[in-house]
């Protein structure tokens, strides 16, 4: 009886320590198959793609080079799962992150391609996207310099991706696309076409999956409207079970379209302000930027604002991005929601010291060059037809800038502290965004495009401050014969715009080349 105890005993110590990973004194490690073997034998049986990978977790700049060598020796003979896993691991390794081995790698990758799983693929992609952001800086169009060897490689991905975009796990998409829209490589051709892609599938992405691949349209300067609703419904449906992150980015990306949703404002007002706002799982920049998306979406939940603004009692700001957000904030509620503001609103010395720093520090989307030449075109035109100054990025008064500014003759041009009689918006490429809505396309002559939710927002400022905004394409003006037609145009937008009247305005500015006597009326309307 005792031998069985003892046995019995025996066997349940060996399952325990089975089950806690210790093998019992003096026992033989067991490999696949049952058979034990001693440990000599089994560091024998550690592959070669296993001994290199160990070695990743000690690379030191003396073994980097001999590092570098043996991984792209080894590549074209590995599977496309363990290719992927050393690239990755590869990519953790600071000494190895260098554009001469990316080079090696994307070489090496591009022609097998086709052989990767789509989920494999993504994490190359997510690797090689981090890997060249970390080496590489931005150009002149704010796109990331690519080494030719690794513009191949995401050309070549993004033909294969486009093969793939029905079959893709939709966390996959939705990560690819951010990738594709960090390098610049695909456009807005893929882009439609992951539009359609995820359309048909929309009600299965999670809504961290709907974030991640909203903010990768954003990125790109393009938008679907089902898309960007159909992320505002999975928000609302689901806000207490998103992370307070993702809720922000999302409505960092909903305004940045212009796509408002007052049932979502609401779901979002009743949960973050006591969760996120007051419970710290926001920081102060954080808080100001969501309130800050609320006021661009011509959006308002009193509570919400009012929770912000006990948060900076206790916590200052201290990023010169989210003070000019806060100073946009202020003047939104002062003129749309003054009545409810006046409870915490800020005083005048604070907001006196906001519209400096706005002054100085905010800057506007820089247009391309060649609308910079146009801009200036139109002020030459504008100069013209008025009897007043006439200024190009014209900073106002209030802070936020025009494109052109048309002054008083008795302000200074160089003065910025003018509100200007009459403030010309130039929709081109820097203020638009292009929409990836088929119906949109077809109906229009060229891509349809929106304007940019913080543009139109700080339009619409302007304008209830007492500003006249006059907004016309940068398409409609080239279309124009000659510099009279040109000048025409200019005298019947701005007569649109103030009205006519005769004798002399409450502005003084008056239409040059008109009949004498008759002056049209540009005073701001209320």
């Amino acid at each position: 009886t005792s031998s069985v105890l003892s046995f019995l005993q025996h066997a349940q110590d060996n399952v325990a320590r089975s089950r806690a990973g210790i093998a019992r004194p003096g026992a033989l490690p067991v490999v696949s198959g049952g058979v034990a073997v001693p440990g000599a034998v089994m560091a024998e049986m550690v592959t070669p793609w296993q001994a290199l990978c160990n070695s990743l977790h000690n690379v030191t700049p003396a073994n980097a080079a001999d590092l570098e060598k043996e991984i792209v020796a080894s590549l074209p003979k590995l599977e496309p799962r363990q290719a992927t896993e050393l690239v990755v691991k590869s990519h953790a390794a600071d000494p190895l992150r260098n554009a001469s081995l990316l080079d090696e790698l994307t070489r090496a990758l591009v022609v097998p391609i086709p052989r990767f799983r789509s989920s494999d693929l993504t994490r190359l992609a997510e690797a090689f996207c981090s890997w060249t952001l970390s080496i590489s800086s931005a150009g002149d169009d704010n796109r990331v310099r690519l080494s030719e060897a690794v513009k191949n490689y995401f050309n070549g991905l993004y033909a294969e991706v486009s093969l793939r975009l029905m079959d893709m796990a939709l966390g996959d998409l939705a990560r690819v696309a951010q990738v594709f829209a960090t390098v610049g490589v695909g456009g807005t051709k893929l882009f439609a076409s992951i539009a359609r892609a995820s359309g048909a599938r929309m009600d299965r992405f999670t809504p961290g999956e709907l974030v991640t691949l909203v903010t990768a349209f954003e990125k790109e300067g393009c938008f679907q409207t089902a898309l960007y609703e159909g992320l505002a419904r999975c928000l609302k449906a689901n806000v207490r079970d998103v992370t307070p992150k993702d809720i922000l980015r999302a409505m960092v990306s909903l305004a940045s379209c212009g796509i408002r949703d007052e049932g979502l404002a609401l779901a979002i007002g009743d949960h973050l302000p006591k969760t996120a706002i007051a419970g710290g799982a926001f920081t102060m920049e954080e808080s100001v930027t969501l309130a800050w998306t609320f006021c661009v979406l011509d959006l308002h939940h009193d509570e919400l604002f009012r929770a912000v603004f006990a948060k900076m009692e206790d916590s200052p700001l201290q990023e010169s991005q989210t003070l000019c957000q806060l100073y946009e904030i202020h003047l939104t509620l002062s003129k749309f929601h003054g009545t409810s503001y006046k409870d915490y609103e800020l005083d005048d010395e604070t907001v006196q010291s906001l519209r400096t720093h706005y002054r100085k520090n905010y800057v506007k989307v820089k247009p391309a060059r060649s609308s910079e030449r146009l801009h200036a075109d139109i002020a030459d035109a504008l100069q013209q037809v008025v009897d007043a100054s006439v200024a190009t990025a014209y900073s106002t008064s209030l802070g936020p800038m025009v494109d052109i500014a048309a002054v008083a003759s008795k302000s200074r041009r160089s003065s910025s502290s003018s509100m200007p009689v009459v403030a010309i918006d130039i929709d081109g490429p820097h203020s638009l965004i292009r929409s990836m809505d088929p119906l949109e396309n077809s109906a229009v002559a060229g891509p349809a495009t929106r304007v940019r939710g913080e543009v139109g927002f700080r339009r619409r400022l302007l304008q209830k401050c007492g500003m006249t905004m006059v907004v016309f394409s940068e398409d409609k003006w080239r279309g124009l014969d000659g510099s009279r037609d040109r000048r025409e145009f200019l005298r019947r937008v701005l007569r649109g715009a103030g009205g006519a009247g005769t004798g002399f305005s409450s502005t003084g500015l008056a239409f040059r080349g008109c009949t004498p006597g008759v002056y049209y009326d540009m005073s701001v309307r209320g």
